[in-house]
């Protein structure tokens, strides 16, 4: 077996060639800070200047009435539309479906604030549990006259669920 050949390793001595490289880098970072700031510092009164553009327009304030009758009208039914307690009445319906979620699959709600009805279309296994989720509907102090307007069963569903369709008023 031959000696191997010994390796000194030291660990103090001074490096000389790193210096020069490491000022160079050090004074090309400063450069890119000092572009870089500049570039901020004019992107900055750019902004200031579109900004005192903007403070000297006028702004326009409508103070005319609306004087169209159909506008009128339009804007009428929206405030009502808006004035409609929809979160009450969309508690309650969910409620109820939360109550028997495992037998009704409520399809979709369709409210009419000039009625103050509500329709809903649902699906059912079995017209056992229309009628339950129907007496759950009559059991609220929030909704009228919940009725049953139809049923069929669905033939194209291997399943075969039963479409519902119920109506109910909404107390004010």
């Amino acid at each position: 077996m031959k000696n191997p050949n010994r390796v000194q390793l030291d660990f103090v001595a001074p490096v000389h060639e790193a210096r020069a490289t490491g000022l160079a880098l050090i004074v090309m970072g400063g450069v890119a800070v000092l572009g870089l700031a500049a570039a901020f510092n004019a992107e900055l009164s750019e902004r200031d200047r579109v900004e005192a553009k903007l403070d000297a327009v006028p702004r326009v304030k409508r103070s005319a009435p609306i004087t169209d009758p159909k506008l009128t009208a339009e804007l009428g039914s929206i405030q009502h539309e808006l004035n409609v307690p929809w979160t009450p009445v969309l508690n309650e319906l969910e409620a109820a479906n939360h109550d028997l979620a495992e037998t009704v699959s409520v399809l979709s709600v369709v409210p009419d604030a000039e009625k103050h009805t509500v329709r809903i279309v649902a699906e059912v296994r079995q017209l056992p549990d229309a009628l339950k989720y129907l007496e759950r509907l009559q059991k609220s102090e929030l909704l009228r006259y919940p009725m049953l307007e139809s049923h069929e069963r669905r033939k194209d569903d291997p399943e075969h669920p039963i479409r519902i369709k119920l109506s109910a008023e909404w107390r004010s």
